[in-house]
């Protein structure tokens, strides 16, 4: 059997650190995707392909014999250490996007393929999305290869609440404590509006979209550390009141805009404002950016936690997006362009038996 599965990034709109606060966010899906290959093999051995990282590692499916089952957290953290322990007799494990890749492919196929199945596989990945710059790469990746695995093991009645689950505790593993609305919205689709709760989960919300307007996505090759920045922020927070309340209110403009059709132009101006006013968020390769698109009339916003990272720009109708993307190039920056937000989550493409 083979089987090929997408799955979308996503990008936030608006709501950004204040969410960390219990303040409201919107969060969408975008038409930049995952894909992920599985092919089931005779020969009893694991195969994996990072396409365009010029990656490729491969084991034996008996090395995993001696890896713990997982029943509860701390067999878990047990059995992720004795898969660490495996890939170092190889090479010296480095945590990098490929290495961390090649470990979750062993850490799912250990979860879901059962002992008496334990089945050879090829696994090719490729993706659109930028890795590291907040758009839901490793998510989209755990979203994939959890679909994908169920799917290889003969399992028809995969269902959404399933994947999000296992996807969330590779994200786990990956991140530490994530907040769970990356593998969420990737799963679901859609645009949601996030909230956390201080009693409980937080809660993932739909909204519903008249008119899904198109993105600019711009990658500032400026490397950040989310956590850094995040607690610059909260070392600030209790003077930071009024700015959060004031994000709080425009994630409720944004979300009635688009169940209206309006324009949400001056929203993300005032979001971006706001965020270049918390510290460690303002970055002179975002700005740059910001500025380049305002050129073009277009307006545009920081996304994730910012210091570097992605910026989201509003394509409106009538606006030249083929000269933006040539200046924002020859400025130096990367770019996907003319996408679509709202996008279904994670899905099977095809299926070969």
């Amino acid at each position: 059997m083979r089987v090929r599965v997408q799955c979308p990034g996503k990008v936030i709109l608006f709501g950004e650190h204040a969410c960390v606060y219990g303040y409201p966010s919107l969060v969408t899906t975008v038409d930049a995707y995952t894909q992920v290959d599985l092919e089931e093999l005779i020969e009893p051995v694991i195969q994996f392909e990072a396409l365009g990282f010029e990656f490729r590692n491969n084991c034996k499916v008996s090395l995993l014999d001696d890896v713990p089952e997982i029943r509860d957290p701390e067999s878990e953290k047990l059995a992720c250490e004795t898969i660490r322990q495996i890939l170092s007799r190889k090479s010296p494990y480095t945590q990098s996007i490929t290495e961390d890749s090649w470990f979750l492919l062993l850490y799912f196929y250990h979860k879901i393929v059962p002992k008496d199945r334990r089945l050879g596989v090829r696994v090719q990945a490729k993706t659109q999305l930028w890795p590291g710059a907040g758009l839901g790469s490793s998510a989209s990746f755990c979203c994939s290869l959890v679909m994908g695995l169920l799917q290889l093991c003969g399992r028809e009645d995969v269902s959404q609440e399933e994947v999000n689950r296992m996807a969330f505790e590779g994200e786990k593993v990956f991140h530490g404590t994530p907040s769970g609305v990356d593998n969420t919205v990737c799963v679901y689709g859609g645009t949601m509006r996030f909230r956390r709760s201080s009693s409980g989960p937080p809660s993932f919300t739909p909204v519903p979209c008249t008119s899904a307007p198109r993105l600019l996505i711009v990658n500032s090759g400026a490397s950040h550390s989310t956590r850094s920045i995040v607690e610059q922020v909260r070392a600030a927070k209790d003077s930071l009141g009024t700015v959060f309340s004031r994000i709080g209110e425009i994630v409720e403009g944004a979300e009635r805009c688009l169940g209206e059709g309006r324009d949400l132009g001056d929203l993300i101006t005032e979001n971006n404002n706001l965020l270049n006013k918390l510290p460690g968020v303002n970055n002179p390769h975002t700005d740059r950016i910001v500025q380049i698109c305002s050129d073009y009339g277009v307006v545009a916003k920081i996304t994730g936690a910012g210091g570097g990272g992605v910026v989201i720009g509003l394509l409106r109708e009538g606006v030249d997006g083929a000269s933006l993307v040539r200046a924002l190039g020859n400025a130096g920056f990367k770019t996907l362009t003319d996408i679509k937000m709202g996008v279904p989550g994670v899905g099977t493409v095809e299926k070969w038996c």
